[in-house]
């Protein structure tokens, strides 16, 4: 029977207690209508875009934007989705994106019906479906949500079991995940083992990592830990290619202790969570504020708030961690927003060799 094996350290147990108290505050926190539908859709663009320009999908955000704005239907063609959004991109980038989103759908249904009555019998089946709707239209229809039958799958970890064991360590690892209740290991915790464990069985011949994000994701929903479906942990968990495989290295590394890949995935959620509060502590009531320190009220662009959010955080900031909050944004466009800000009192600029950083200035961030 499989049982994860690990300690929570002060690290894990810090961002699980910062994680607990952001939510509260994101849950509570009365935004209006259409800024709370707002960001539903753009922290859904994010999570589509974290996962999909990590597999090297074409799409930039702006036109995982206007497909995500479309609202496709489930049987909605790639090519009339193109069409009808104004987007230019490959049939098959635009067809994983639509996948995607009806694979959300099932998510987003299965975790309402396990909260509204407590239901905790979501499992292997529903992985599968989600397998399946991966690959609709792109993978054969014998290889939809069927366990792979080669022995190296795509986005093996390295440690991926033979193709003949797949199925026992599906059952294994499954076994386990509906009879471990909260009272013998953290939802959070219990979302990470999953992430860990699928990508390293990687079951399926395609589309292992979106469907194992996608299972983690409905595990956090259904556990309550959905943030009002506002934030992008899938950002920051693949923000990093080399850390995030460094930290999935470290378990077999530590003869298959979760400890250090516990510390990694709730730092990265710990993050996603606390920029969601920023966003949203920032946009309770008309409008988002940041005011100067006589409380003028400041009129930012949105990549002007993205960068401020981010510096809220970090307090300081190089210009390469600034590129990496904006990356389909041109380095002109951003020096111009950083002087702008520069010019506003909000950010100031520390050295002026490349080894310069830029801090927080005169800046109140919340009302």
């Amino acid at each position: 029977m499989f049982v994860p094996v690990y300690e929570i350290s002060n690290k894990t147990l810090s961002c699980l207690i910062n994680l607990e108290v952001n939510r509260k505050l994101v849950d509570i926190a009365p935004l209006q209508p259409e800024w709370e539908s707002r960001l539903k859709q753009e922290g859904l663009v994010r999570r589509i875009f974290s996962i999909f320009h990590y597999l090297e999908n074409g799409l930039r955000s702006d036109d995982l934007a206007k497909i995500v704005k479309d609202e496709p239907e489930r049987d909605d063609k790639a090519s009339d989705v193109a069409i009808r959004a104004g987007v230019v991109g490959k049939e098959r980038d635009i067809q994983q994106v639509l996948n995607f989103l009806n694979t959300n759908r099932l998510m987003e249904q299965i975790a309402y019906l396990t909260k509204k009555f407590k239901q905790t019998d979501y499992g292997q089946t529903d992985l599968i479906k989600l397998n399946a709707l991966l690959g609709e239209r792109l993978v054969s229809t014998t290889e939809l949500g069927s366990f792979r039958q080669i022995n190296v799958p795509e986005e093996a970890t390295g440690s991926a079991p033979l193709a003949v064991e797949v199925p026992y360590q599906i059952e294994d690892l499954f076994g386990w995940f509906e009879n471990a209740g909260k009272n013998e290991i953290h939802p959070v915790l219990k979302a990470g083992t999953m992430l860990y464990e699928l990508m390293r069985i990687s079951p399926f011949a395609k589309n292992n990592l979106s469907t194992a994000f996608c299972f983690t994701q409905l595990v956090l929903a259904s556990e309550g830990y959905d943030l009002k479906k506002l934030w992008s942990p899938e950002e920051e968990t693949l923000k990093n290619r080399d850390n995030f495989m460094a930290a999935l290295a470290s378990v077999p590394a530590n003869n298959g202790e979760l400890s250090l890949w516990f510390e990694y995935f709730t730092r990265n959620l710990d993050d996603a969570a606390e920029k969601t509060k920023t966003k949203v502590l920032n946009l309770v009531g008309d409008a988002p504020l940041f005011k100067s320190d006589k409380g003028r009220v400041i009129s930012l662009t949105e990549r002007e708030i993205a960068i401020m959010e981010e510096m809220t955080l970090k307090n300081e900031m190089t210009i390469k961690e600034i590129r990496n909050t904006l990356p389909m944004v041109s380095d002109d466009t951003i020096l111009r927003d950083l002087k702008d800000l520069i010019d506003k009192k909000l950010i100031r600029k520390k050295g002026k060799t490349k080894g310069a950083v830029y801090v927080m200035g005169k800046v109140k961030s919340y009302r």
